[in-house]
Formats: C-alpha cells, structure tokens, sequence
C-alpha cells in the first residue's frame, strides 16, 4: 500500500464507532512502516478537529481501520 491507499479511509475504534477519516500519514522512510496517521474526526460539516494516532495504537488495516484504542469524540 502507498500513502495514496490511506488517504480518505475509514477509521473505527475500539468500540466499533466511526471516528472519521485518514488525513495524512507518517511513514518511516527506510523502513516502510508507519509512523502515524492524521484523522479528521467525523464530527460535523464545519468541524476541522483532527487525532493523531501512533502505530502501536493501530490494531488492523484492511478495508477501513481498526484501532485497539477508544476515541473520545466529545473533546
């Protein structure tokens, strides 16, 4: 997968909500893996609030997502 795949994919938390979409993405140059992602929360159609997630964070990527934390959408 490059940076391309990523961008617009849907994120999910643990809880199995829709937390938005993927943003940017921080790779490690020499190794390949991710560093980080940028989402922008689903939080309206005004709302420019973003959550950096790290890599240890990340529990599966495949169609959307998956992560092994829960996202507060309130904050």
């Amino acid at each position: 997968m490059d940076m391309n795949d990523f961008l617009d994919m849907e994120v999910i938390d643990k809880e199995g909500q829709s937390i938005g979409k993927v943003d940017t993405v921080e790779f490690n140059e020499e190794t390949g893996t991710i560093n980080k992602i940028v989402i922008k929360l689903d939080k309206g159609i005004f709302s420019r609030a973003k959550e950096t997630i790290t890599f240890d964070q990340i529990k599966n990527i495949k169609d959307v997502i998956l992560l092994n934390i829960v996202v507060d959408m309130d904050k």
